[in-house]
């Protein structure tokens, strides 16, 4: 049984939300807060499989629960749970601030029941769900910082394979400039994702799979997540009393 965590303060959204998952196979809402603080104290105690969180929350922004969470040690080095934003927020900033600092995927309200469903459970197979919307400002992001459409290097992950969704993973420990540059397929398949095709279509017109789609959404979150740790550590190299 998969399990979910709800971080929703709107309570007509927030009912839609756990009746949807609820009422779908293999899905149990464990837990709901309306507050930032009540899922600091839920969530240890819930270990949900996935964490649905909004953004904009009465005692904070959720980004600072993403943050935590993300950077924190698994309890009892087990428990850590896949990341999902569901937010009205929209714009590029609120957008990258929250993939930056550790969400497995972002998913905006206004998608449909089937659509919210399908999301979790790519969340909790280790995948990055992401709306067309939200594709369209990563592709926005990647040209601003230099990159066009032909001149996205082969960072090693480029390549999809045939195997699993594991497939071309990366190291997080060691960031560097080739591990946060986006390759041409990756770029390619968030292009197809911001037109509105799902992973099955994309995987059929670059003659893929599913699961590898899915790596190479995944790979350009975590590249988004390298480019901000290697930008922290040169602005903190430049600050007196760096050591």
């Amino acid at each position: 049984m998969l399990k979910v965590y709800l971080v929703e303060d709107d309570p007509l959204v927030a009912q839609h939300v756990l009746d949807t998952l609820n009422e779908a196979p293999g899905i149990r809402c464990v837990g709901h807060a309306n507050r930032l603080g009540i899922a600091r104290i839920d969530l240890p105690q819930c270990r949900p499989d996935v964490l649905l969180s909004d953004l904009g929350l009465p005692d904070g922004d959720g980004t600072e629960l993403i943050g935590e969470l993300s950077h924190a040690p698994a309890i009892d080095g087990v428990w850590h749970p896949h990341i999902l934003v569901f937010s009205v927020f929209g714009d590029e900033a609120r957008v990258i601030q929250a993939i930056e600092a550790g969400a497995d995927g972002y998913f905006l309200k206004g998608c449909t029941s089937e659509e919210l469903v399908r999301a979790v459970e790519q969340a909790a197979r280790g995948e990055s769900p992401i709306s067309p919307a939200i594709a369209r400002h990563l592709l926005k992001r990647f040209r601003e910082d230099g990159f066009s459409d032909t001149s996205f290097r082969d960072s090693g992950f480029s390549e999809f394979g045939s195997g699993g969704g594991d497939t071309g993973m990366m190291d997080l420990d060691e960031p560097s400039r080739r591990d946060h540059e986006v390759s041409a397929r990756e770029h390619e398949v968030l292009r197809l994702v911001a037109q509105g095709y799902v992973s099955e279509e994309i995987a059929e017109r670059l003659l893929t799979t599913p699961s590898a789609v899915a790596t190479a959404v995944r790979n350009v979150y975590r590249k988004l997540q390298l480019g901000q740790r290697a930008r922290a550590t040169v602005q903190a190299q430049s600050r007196p009393g760096w050591a």
